[in-house]
């Protein structure tokens, strides 16, 4: 009884594993990316960085001491095939972030209409990024920015946008100043308002304001503003971006109308109280 013949090399099908798969999906756009420079990864490295710089130098906690990987592949927009001819550079400061998203993308944030509550920590590098990205920098696009707060010199230690000079002074204006020379092309794209945004405001910000608005960012300090924003966002079927921090611990929540959940729809748990006695930090080395 003759057997089977042999497999051999040529006629077995080549199948590599998933996570080899996988590797080469991001391989691929690496190399797609390589000459790209965007401002908000920039920034997450530059303050991870300087979050471990200060680690190590207080003693406090236990900077990382192992490979750190981290990838945004999710990013890449999906709807628009990208090829060479979108993304090649048009001699404009952008061409970093065009290489990386196209041409058309560029045209769409620089057509947005977007409104953003607060103007402290968060609010500063909102503007930042939204200045180096080059948000609202179109024909069409406009950056609204409203703060009722005045700049205290305790923000400066963390509120980059504003200086010794800036202390008295409202928080929207300075801020909308700073970004403003950071980047010309958007002089005359920012409108800083001083006004609360809540049920006293609904004048100031009536359904024609909330119609006219592409995109709504949180930048808030307080539970019940932030709640109010978002019911007016899902009412008005508007995207917003939420944020939040506390120390070193921040959160940060993307609504989208109809695909996720609002900012109300969940609430965080109580905090854990600990007696003023236990210990809540890392003991510094000896």
């Amino acid at each position: 009884m003759k057997g089977r013949p042999a497999a051999t090399s040529s006629t077995l099908p080549l199948r590599l594993p998933t996570c080899f798969l996988a590797l080469d999906k991001v391989i691929r756009e690496l190399s797609y990316q390589a000459r790209g420079d965007l401002a908000p990864m920039q920034a997450f490295f530059g303050g991870l960085a300087a979050q471990e710089a200060l680690k190590s130098v207080s003693g406090k906690f236990h900077p990382i001491k192992q490979w750190l990987y981290f990838d945004s592949l999710e990013s890449l927009p999906t709807s628009v095939k990208r090829s060479e001819e979108l993304c090649k550079p048009t001699g404009s400061r952008y061409d970093g972030q065009i290489a990386v998203f196209g041409k058309e993308f560029q045209e769409k944030i620089g057509a947005l209409k977007v409104f953003l509550v607060g103007a402290g920590a968060i609010g500063c590098e909102m503007l930042k990024n939204w200045a180096m990205t080059g948000v609202a920098t179109g024909s069409k696009g406009q950056i609204i920015v409203t703060d009722m707060d005045q700049i205290e010199r305790s923000n400066l230690n963390r509120q980059f946008l504003f200086r010794p000079a800036d202390v008295g002074q409202l928080k929207s204006d300075c801020a909308s100043k700073a970004v403003q020379s950071m980047n010309p092309d958007m002089k005359g794209k920012i409108t800083s308002l001083k006004d609360r945004v809540g049920q006293d405001t609904e004048h100031i910000f009536n359904e024609d304001f909330w119609e006219g608005l592409d995109v709504v960012t949180n930048a808030l300090d307080n539970v019940d503003a932030r709640t109010y924003v978002d019911r007016r966002c899902v009412f008005f079927r508007k995207p917003l971006l939420d944020s939040g921090t506390l120390g070193t611990k921040a959160n940060c929540q993307v609504v989208l109308p109809s695909l996720t959940e609002s900012y109300s729809s969940s609430q965080d748990p109580p905090e854990q109280s600990f007696p003023m006695c236990t210990l809540r930090s890392f003991p510094q080395p000896h």
